[in-house]
């Protein structure tokens, strides 16, 4: 996978390589960097456009979902 957008959320999403899919994708209706989409297609999380993102929401949000990183 190539990451295109905000390569630190890519890396963060790299650690849980093995228990989740990762895409990369554009569109024009949703003002969000990135999403976390459960398996039963809701929006767990979405990271808003240009938003700051720090190390604790990095792994707060997916850590939920799929347990702490390798």
């Amino acid at each position: 996978m190539r990451c295109r957008g905000r390569v630190e959320v890519c890396d963060a999403a790299a650690a849980w390589t093995g228990r989740v899919n990762t895409l990369t994708a554009r569109t024009d209706r949703v003002d969000a960097d990135a999403s976390l989409i459960r398996p039963d297609g809701c929006v767990a999380r979405a990271l808003p456009t240009g938003q700051d993102l720090d190390a604790t929401t990095l792994v707060r949000a997916p850590g939920t979902w799929f347990g702490q990183p390798a």
